[in-house]
């Protein structure tokens, strides 16, 4: 323990001290080198050590700038008060101190920005591969202009670095930076950014584009599935919110209910499910839209034939005989069972054969045939004649009229009978006479 001889030695080491005049003072600055943004309040102080009375305080600036600063001394500390500061306070400031006639000086720099506000990017209508787009990117209120570059970016790779050109600015202001740019198809499905830096404590702030769906593309070229198979088609777009997809049938009123997961799902193929279906790409910003023709192939469906004329068939009358296929598409023809070439009018879907006057040698089985690539159907109908001669004086005659199977032999036949049954009646009635 320091016992009196200690705290006499002391005193004498103070005396001795006053009486020499040694004054060991030091000042501290803080902070030295203050980076702050406008708006904000500073307080920078300054404190003398070492110095055993009140110390005498002096604020000024490099270029006797008034600062209009509160100012507060407390004995050996003062403190300078900047309030909102501006850029005039973009300021070398001094600090004079004085401890029994020593006098002490220190200098702190203000370094004074404004970046408040993240980049603003207008919303862009689509981005299309390989179809050069203007970008604007604009920072607002921001000083001083000389410490900050903007960067573009496509996902994480960087298109095009700005630094922005002034010598020296004096004002808070706003800047564009204009990005003429061509996307390529590798960039589709990254986002497109501005990423604004501060130089002077690399602060940055970056904001992210947003954009309509631009190029809409499919998972598939191959659109043909056959019949009871099944297909999926995957759409993909561009564009930042991440579009919505949704598939649609040409002519139809609502979505694809089997779609999901941007796909067309196709399943168990059917003759119906052919035709031009709709990818809609779509988000707040715009839409897009690409169409597919589903083809659906397979053997055809049995056709169907038809005739204009219902009920018996009698000599003279006209008939038309139609052929049609509703099915996949298909070679369509029509004719009789004893004949090899088609006959009748024909258009996409159907055959048509007008008969004026029909006649018995026109009754037969008439064939209506389907045909593609994967297989055959056909349809058949026995069409029938009745002659237009009949007997009244003998209602008891028998008069055979046959059915006619496709065979215009048959038919002559069936003629030769009748008149044979006609001349055993007159024979009869003359032997009763």
């Amino acid at each position: 323990m320091c016992g009196v001889k200690c705290i006499t030695f002391m005193l004498w080491v103070y005396i001795l001290n006053v009486i020499t005049g040694e004054n060991n003072s030091k000042m501290e600055l803080t902070p030295l080198s203050p980076v702050i943004h406008v708006g904000e309040d500073l307080e920078i102080t300054c404190r003398v050590t070492d110095c055993p009375v009140n110390v005498t305080f002096t604020w000024t600036s490099a270029t006797d700038k008034f600062l209009n600063a509160e100012i507060k001394n407390e004995h050996t500390v003062s403190h300078l008060l900047i309030r909102n500061i501006s850029v005039i306070h973009s300021e070398t400031v001094v600090c004079k101190s004085s401890c029994e006639g020593k006098p002490l000086q220190k200098t702190s720099k203000i370094k004074i920005f404004s970046f408040p506000e993240d980049p603003v990017l207008p919303k862009i209508e689509s981005l299309i591969a390989n179809q050069e787009k203007k970008l604007i990117c604009t920072v607002h209120n921001i000083y001083p202009l000389e410490m900050f570059h903007i960067e573009w970016f496509r996902g994480d790779k960087s298109l095009h670095k700005e630094e922005l050109d002034s010598k020296h600015s004096d004002h808070v202001q706003n800047y564009s930076s204009v990005f003429n740019y061509t996307p390529s198809v590798d960039h589709l499905g990254k986002n497109i950014s501005c990423k604004a830096t501060l130089d002077l404590n690399h602060w940055n702030k970056t904001t992210t584009a947003e954009y309509g769906p631009g190029t809409v593309t499919v998972s598939s070229n191959n659109t043909m599935v056959k019949l009871g198979d099944h297909l999926e088609i995957t759409c993909h777009a561009d564009g930042n919110p991440k579009p919505t997809i949704l598939w649609w049938k040409l002519g139809e009123t609502e979505p694809e209910q089997q779609s999901q997961n941007h796909k067309l799902i196709i399943s168990n193929a059917s003759w119906s499910q052919a035709g031009w279906y709709r990818c809609n790409a779509s988000n707040n910003v715009g839409s897009q839209q690409m169409s597919v023709n589903i083809i659906v192939v397979g053997p055809p469906n049995i056709p169907k034939i038809q005739l204009s004329h219902g009920g018996e068939l009698k000599e003279g009358e006209n008939l038309s005989i139609f052929c049609s296929s509703d099915g996949g598409p298909a070679e369509l023809k029509l004719y009789r069972q004893s004949q090899s070439a088609a006959t009748g009018v024909r258009n996409d879907s159907a055959v048509l054969l007008n008969i004026s006057s029909i006649q018995i040698t026109d009754a037969g089985i008439y064939i209506c045939e389907a045909k593609n690539d994967f297989g055959t159907e056909r349809s058949t109908m026995n069409i029938t004649v009745k002659a237009q001669h009949s007997i009244s004086r003998n209602p008891d005659l028998p008069v055979a009229i046959l059915p006619a199977v496709g065979s215009v032999s048959l038919l002559t036949a069936a003629g030769l009978l009748i008149r044979h049954c006609r001349k055993q009646a007159r024979s009869n009635i003359s032997t009763i006479l």
